[in-house]
């Protein structure tokens, strides 16, 4: 175990700790999974801490917002936690949209860039809506609905400047960044199918995975802004997942 990488580690933690969550879920065995996402962040913060002594203010206080948003969720004493938890998943959104803020100062909004984002706003405007049309007549209150919408705008701002920062910088940093917030945006919306719509359990599944590996994915690169902080190389998704060097790039296949 010495010779793994802490990253390693902890996502072999994290994927056993899905893995019994996918189980007690389809099992019906509800402890399990509230367990799960209870610790999540707990593990996450653990490993971090033992690899780094410091974290900006706004990343601990992200982390501690979801931790909240988590705690709320799972010991559910009415339908006050529901509203509380969501209000904490809201306020989140809002303290990652505050740190892309940041980095939108260098964006500029010009070509094919600027049709991209467009195109990502028009299109998940108009899934929010369909999602509403479906879903509309299941809110139980006003104060749900409010929330729904202030959680579906947040969303959408998230997205659409996560791809600003990815098309205009296109880092190792704002891919990562897009992955985390594709993650939580699938996570909630499948949230919703499972609690306004239709339950299945295989979504439930999918939605603990998608919000587990957001969690990882923020973890990721808050741990790699201070590893990589002046590290602006631009690469592409293709070199993200597959890690690669020039001596490979020059070898040639014959077949």
């Amino acid at each position: 175990m010495q010779k793994l990488k802490p990253n390693m580690v902890l996502v072999m933690v994290l994927f056993v700790l899905l893995l019994g969550t996918s189980l007690a879920t389809y099992f019906d065995v509800i402890v399990v999974p509230k367990i799960a996402k209870l610790i999540t962040v707990t593990i996450l913060l653990t490993f971090y801490f033992c690899q780094l002594n410091k974290m900006a203010n706004i990343f601990l206080t992200v982390f501690l917002v979801f931790f909240v948003g988590d705690a709320f969720s799972v010991f559910d004493f009415g339908d006050i936690a529901s509203k509380l938890s969501k209000t904490m998943y809201i306020g989140a959104y809002l303290l990652l949209i505050f740190v892309l803020l940041g980095k939108l100062k260098r964006v500029k909004f010009e070509g094919l860039v600027t049709v991209y984002l467009v195109l990502v706003l028009l299109l998940n405007s108009y899934f929010l809506y369909a999602l509403y049309g479906v879903a509309k007549d299941n809110f139980v209150d006003t104060i749900n609905l409010v929330l729904y919408i202030c959680h579906g705008i947040t969303l959408i701002a998230m997205t659409y400047f996560a791809f600003a920062v990815y098309l205009s910088r296109e880092t190792a940093q704002s891919i990562t960044f897009l992955l985390m917030v594709f993650c939580f945006v699938f996570s909630d919306v499948l949230h919703y199918i499972c609690n306004l719509y239709v339950y299945y359990w295989i979504f439930e599944v999918f939605e603990g995975v998608l919000h587990t590996a957001g969690l990882f994915l923020l973890y990721k690169y808050v741990y790699d802004y201070y590893m990589n902080r002046n590290n602006n190389k631009r690469i592409n998704f293709k070199t993200y997942f597959i890690p690669t060097t020039e001596r490979l790039r020059e070898i040639r296949v014959h077949l």
